[in-house]
């Protein structure tokens, strides 16, 4: 059961939109917790936050890899691009 969630997680890339301020900087920041749902809703695998190996929350826009502790040997990466979030346009 474990290697077959690996194998849908191995290579896997999850996109996260967040709000951008100066020099690409995020206001707040992407944590495990962010990414576990992000991979909830789009493979259905009900992945515990705290096997997201995410040494700390991301602040900046960018592609970033990380490893999911599954089990003691198996640790799928996905890819976790985060962009920034569309602004809303003035309707003049």
């Amino acid at each position: 059961e474990v290697q077959g969630m690996a194998e849908k997680l191995e290579g896997k890339e999850i996109t996260l939109k967040g709000r951008v301020g100066s020099r690409e900087r995020l206001h707040g920041a992407i944590t495990s917790a962010d990414i576990a749902a992000r991979i909830e809703e789009e493979t259905g695998l009900a992945i515990d936050k705290r096997r997201i190996q995410l040494e700390e929350p991301i602040h900046r826009l960018g592609i970033y890899e990380v490893p999911v502790k599954l089990a003691k040997e198996v640790n799928p990466k996905i890819r976790v691009v985060v962009e920034e979030e569309e602004k809303e346009q003035d309707i003049a």
